[in-house]
């Protein structure tokens, strides 16, 4: 127990001050008027004031805690009851605070590139130039919102590089027992999951006659996006050895039973930034390339097709169908897509340059009315579990698009490519955290080719968070190296100080 957990400085106690202040004066009003507060609303306050203090004080232990709490919250949603789902916006809202208040009282320097571009492209959604503001634009501002403000949040908080040890700890436990789960779906089948709570409308598909494992998230995708998490922590970070190579084993099982294809080009960037990491660079691009045209074969090879209809739902009550020949199971369904694509961005130039208007389509759109899905034609209901409902603007580039244009996806390319660019400069001197950042963004960047990962819980939510708190980590670590020389000499004050080792953790340590 250091002394930072005995003591809060007076800015950071200001807050709970404020919390204590709030509940006394609802008691008061509750006691002497008829105002009535519910006791739930109190407790949301409390709850809400906790997590705010647990980021302040102990910013390592919150994380790892909120990874879990993302992670299966969908199931717990499932098992216990639908109307726990908003407390991850309690605790992102809980973090993003902190986060603000040790910016403001420690002054926490963060990139100013990333700043701005950060607040030109959430202006963008919040002004929603030339679009009303109604409730879809708030779902859309929420949903897009608070993966962003998570990421500065990982940017600001305190003592990065012990979160970050913490952190990654979380992500890969957790996606070990995931990637279980999934295995154990397996074999107890759909039937059995129905019977446990699960539909077929929402978490239970199927490709064929094989089940696509969802572990404890609302589908195989979001299943596959955290196990991706997991696997960047087992090859960036984890020492070689028996516990790494067992775990990994896992997790890659885990994902298999996905039957996600994105996964494919995932663990193709993974392997080709670990060869890089190691030294061999040209055999890293040559087993990519390679690698590249034999998933494209595997893919694209499959005979005939069929038709696939998507029905595109706008939040103004309006719909239209799209149909598509797209290629069979087993080979990737893009052409449909794309005609998907084409119907939420609209055929207005306009539209094209400032979006359709924040939340008109896509996963927003849905949160406010109707929504925006997939349906097959194909003669496979949902009832079977062969087709059940998605997003059709499963792209997280075009989803940007539809909501603020072609403006908006500019800033918001530039903000990823400056997180890259930092990750990468820290990866050049083999700062560990520097490739955990890098892997998560690689990762994020490709998912979102066929999905909105930007705003989709909880791949957004954890992977900006955790993206930003690498980068901070990386960014202490290159500030102290500028104090040390790499031969020992004499660092500021005249201190002696050992070279720096690369760190490689199997465990958190308190």
């Amino acid at each position: 127990m250091t002394a930072g957990w005995l003591r809060l400085r007076t800015s950071g106690l200001a807050f709970p001050l404020v919390g204590a202040v709030a509940t006394i004066l609802a008691a008061y009003l509750t006691a002497t008027s008829s105002t009535t507060i519910g006791l739930g609303a109190v407790g949301v306050v409390f709850l809400y004031v906790v997590v705010v203090v647990g980021y302040m004080l102990a910013p390592h232990l919150a994380v790892a805690g909120t990874i879990a709490l993302f992670e299966f919250l969908p199931t717990l949603k499932v098992l216990i009851s639908p109307n726990i789902g908003g407390v991850k916006d309690l605790v992102g809202l809980a973090a993003i605070t902190a986060a603000a208040i040790t910016i403001i009282s420690q002054r926490r320097r963060i990139d100013a590139r990333v700043a701005g571009l950060t607040a030109m492209f959430l202006m963008l959604y919040v002004v929603n130039p030339g679009h009303s503001h109604n409730v879809a634009w708030a779902q859309g501002v929420r949903l897009t919102g608070e993966p962003i403000l998570l990421l500065i949040a990982g940017l600001a908080l305190p003592n990065p590089q012990r979160t970050l040890r913490w952190a990654v700890g979380s992500l890969v436990g957790v996606g070990l027992l995931i990637a279980l789960y999934g295995l154990f779906q397996q074999l107890v089948g759909p039937s059995t999951l129905i019977s446990l709570g699960y539909s077929y409308t929402a978490q239970v598909r199927t490709i064929g006659n094989h089940l696509r494992s969802f572990g404890t998230l609302d589908d195989p995708f979001a299943y596959a996006a955290v196990l991706y998490f997991a696997m960047a922590v087992v090859i960036f970070w984890l020492r070689r050895g028996p516990v790494a190579y067992l775990v990994g084993s896992v997790i890659l099982l885990g994902l298999a039973a996905s039957f996600v294809r994105t996964a494919v080009p995932v663990l193709i960037a993974f392997m080709g930034m670990y060869l890089i990491r190691r030294g061999y660079v040209f055999p890293a691009l040559a087993a990519a390339a390679a690698t590249v045209v034999i998933a494209a074969l595997t893919l694209l090879g499959a005979s005939g097709t069929q038709t696939q209809a998507f029905t595109v739902y706008f939040s103004n009550g309006g719909s239209t169908v799209v149909q598509s020949p797209v290629p069979k199971a087993g080979a990737l369904a893009l052409n449909g897509r794309v005609s998907a694509w084409q119907a939420a961005v609209g055929s207005n130039p306009l539209d094209w340059a400032f979006g359709r208007g924040v939340g008109q389509v896509g996963t927003a759109a849905q949160r406010a009315a109707q929504g925006l899905f997939i349906s097959s034609s194909s003669g496979n209901s949902t009832g079977s579990g062969t087709s059940p409902q998605a997003s059709a603007v499963d792209s997280g580039y075009f989803a940007t698009v539809a909501d603020v244009g072609v403006v908006g996806l500019i800033v918001q390319l530039a903000l990823l490519g400056r997180l890259i660019s930092l990750a990468a400069r820290a990866a050049r001197r083999q700062i560990t955290s520097g490739w955990i950042a890098l892997a998560l963004l690689a990762a994020m960047l490709i998912d979102a080719l066929t999905r909105a990962s930007f705003s989709g819980f909880p791949t957004a939510f954890v992977g900006m968070l955790v993206a930003g708190i690498a980068l901070a980590a990386a960014a202490d670590q290159e500030r102290e190296s500028q104090a040390v020389s790499t031969d020992g000499a004499p660092g500021p004050g005249g201190r002696s100080v050992a070279p720096r080792t690369r760190p490689q953790l199997s465990l958190p340590t308190l």
